[in-house]
């Protein structure tokens, strides 16, 4: 059996800025059920204008293709698992080696996933973050280092959200996820609150 995994984040991982940062993965057993989200939102929602652009993302959109979004991953036979840290919990040398901070808390949610891909695929598709090949490697021994015994195979891409529509949805949901977290803004989380498995234990670090 394979599962696939889409993995995005929102916010940023430099000391300044947001004030949390969010990873969000969806998992699937077949990726084509994000793929129709996007080809019916660019069929029946978006003017034509918008319709041109070649990646829709939630940050430069309205609210009405970010609940069309959100409300039909609500209704796909999917999960979500996500992480938020606040970023002032976060050691300050963390901040130096922000590839590896990262690597770090994607292992995080992925260990959260835990054994959906047990004897099985686990196929694994991540926003393309670097063109360093030695960085996406480091990024893929670890993860794998950490998923050890989760699955009998492990498979990680790296695609450019451009080029790849379940990444563009996972996109809408990390960005609703930590729009409540960084301004109070739970309107488009709750849309997806009952898809979340982790839900209740998504902040890292909680005092």
């Amino acid at each position: 059996m394979k599962k696939y995994v889409f993995i995005d984040e929102s916010g940023d991982l430099g000391k300044r800025g947001s004030r949390y940062f969010t990873i969000a993965a969806l998992v699937v057993d077949d990726p084509l059920k994000l793929e129709r989200i996007i080809k019916k939102l660019r069929q029946r929602k978006l003017k034509k204008k918008i319709k041109e652009l070649p990646e829709i993302k939630a940050n430069n959109s309205d609210e009405v293709v970010r609940k069309y979004v959100l409300k039909r991953v609500k209704k796909t036979d999917c999960e979500i698992y996500a992480i938020v840290v606040e970023k002032d919990r976060i050691f300050d040398h963390l901040f130096q080696v922000q590839d590896r901070l990262y690597n770090y808390l994607c292992g995080i949610l992925l260990k959260e996933i835990g054994a959906v891909g047990a004897a099985g695929s686990l196929i694994i598709t991540i926003d393309k973050k670097h063109t360093n090949t030695l960085v996406r490697e480091n990024f893929n021994q670890y993860i794998k280092y950490k998923l050890r015994g989760k699955a009998r195979n492990i498979r990680i891409h790296h695609k450019a959200s451009i080029s790849s529509q379940p990444l563009q949805v996972v996109d809408f949901v990390a960005w609703s996820i930590n729009r409540k977290f960084n301004f109070g803004d739970d309107s488009y989380f709750n849309l997806i609150e009952d898809k979340i498995v982790n839900r209740k234990d998504m902040l890292l670090w909680e005092s």
